[in-house]
């Protein structure tokens, strides 16, 4: 595989606003080094944290003004992850923190909408393993619920990790790769939220909009809401005994998608791991556009992604005036990827459904992984792939899910390796789709 050795180019601004503010020290969790993540610089080198104590550690980071549709430029390629908004590159790992907050307004403006916080009413409480949850804004409020499953022999003295599976236990991953490790699992249960039906839905619909009958949210980011309410209730409820520092979120399909969206917008889950999640989650949908029309197999694109409805509500509205000029976009979902940095990503993928996009997702990895590497933690994203049906388990994805399991939900050094490229794409343009490299951050 051509892995894009090019200088960094400078692209020039792609937009005029004011930027930046000093910020406070940042909250982290690292189980290998202690850290100091200073936006500063002051205190570096330092080695980037496993997870954060904050859903967003970037509420303090200005907004940028964003250019309307109509001022937006084509570009061609993977857009350059580390240009900031004044057109020039973060110089320091510490500048991630200000460049993500950037990344993650412009998806949120352009892809899926905004993502509120924590509600102003919110209680959750403990019955046996069942954890209820009452969110509310105003006179509107509805309730949660999610179910926790201890593994056998857990210890019951203290708190142990735990997966947060969407619409399932844990997703479609083996279950006993999670229960003999001693982690326990939760299940969201995303039609409390917005529904995870097909038919017969809308911006209107679902117990979230009673909530936010305003918000420009579409339904992966109501879902990823209702995962991080599930996270809040876990900090709430220490007697559940859950590791709120080693928290996992997976997902097959357009569940994956669900975990994907999950992962990169609460920077308090420790591994995400969507499993063929297609257009709109670890595949490009500029790449994803491309292989549509060279290899005349549908893809999901972004017009197929968004259902062929005016009113599908699984993304923001906006998304739709890029159905036939994705070039327009002024991100790209490898920088969708990389808001999960630096904390851990393991996507797996299957080559045997065209429409999945496999080879869109290896294009993302690379450059996501760009990211990564300028971090110093390459060992934090990897890839699982291999030619099987549609959400279905691969021996071959075994041994990776177990290093990712145990490096990163219980901590240990000596796991397998997690830099991991497990792909029969092994020849792709990165040269022409990624016309940027990675810049030595200090």
């Amino acid at each position: 595989m051509k892995f894009n050795k090019l200088r960094g180019i400078a692209l020039g601004a792609l937009f005029s606003f004011y930027l930046l503010g000093p910020a406070e020290t940042q909250g982290q969790n690292d189980t290998n080094k202690k850290t100091d993540n200073n936006i500063s610089g002051d205190s570096l080198p330092y080695r980037m944290p496993l997870v954060y104590d904050k859903e967003d550690m970037g509420t303090d980071v200005p907004a940028p003004k964003l250019p309307e549709f109509s001022e937006l430029k084509p570009i061609s390629y993977l857009p350059d992850p580390f240009l900031k908004a004044d057109g020039t590159r973060i110089t320091t790992k510490a500048e991630w923190r200000v460049r993500r907050s950037e990344i993650k307004d412009m998806i949120e403006r352009y892809v899926i909408g905004e993502k509120p916080g924590k509600p102003s009413t919110f209680k959750a409480t403990l019955e046996g393993n069942v954890i209820h949850i009452t969110v509310g804004e105003g006179d509107n409020s509805f309730e949660m619920s999610a179910q926790i499953s201890r593994p056998e022999g857990a210890p019951s003295d203290k708190p142990i990790p735990a997966i947060i599976g969407m619409n399932s236990s844990t997703g479609s991953l083996p279950r006993d790769l999670f229960s003999k490790r001693g982690i326990a699992t939760i299940t969201f249960r995303g039609d409390q939220v917005a529904s995870t039906g097909f038919g017969g839905i809308n911006y209107e619909s679902g117990n979230f909009a009673k909530l936010y009958p305003d918000s420009t949210a579409g339904y992966m980011m109501r879902w990823a809401w209702g995962v991080s309410r599930i996270i809040d209730a876990l900090e709430q409820l220490p007697e559940a005994m859950i590791d709120t520092k080693h928290l996992a979120v997976s997902g097959c399909s357009f569940q994956g998608k669900m975990a994907l969206y999950a992962g990169a917008f609460d920077e308090r889950i420790a591994l995400t791991i969507p499993q063929e999640s297609g257009g709109g989650g670890t595949i490009s949908w500029r790449y994803s556009d491309m292989l549509e029309k060279r290899d005349h197999v549908e893809v999901e694109n972004l017009l197929h992604a968004q259902g062929g409805s005016d009113d599908f509500p699984w993304y923001a509205r906006a998304l739709r005036q890029f159905n036939n000029d994705p070039d327009k976009l002024p991100i790209d979902h490898h920088e969708l990827i990389a808001l999960i940095a630096p904390r851990a990503v393991l996507m797996i993928e299957s080559s045997q459904v065209a429409r999945m996009g496999a080879e869109a997702a290896r294009i993302d990895h690379l450059a996501a992984k760009e990211v990564y590497k300028a971090l110093g933690v390459p060992d934090r994203i990897g890839v699982a792939e291999d030619d099987v049906a549609h959400c279905s388990w691969s021996p071959k994805f075994t041994p990776v899910l177990e290093a990712y399991l145990d490096k990163f939900l219980l901590g240990k050094e000596d796991a397998g390796p997690t830099e991991v490229l497990q792909s029969k794409f092994t020849d792709l343009d990165s040269e022409k789709w990624i016309p940027w490299s990675a810049p030595k951050l200090k």
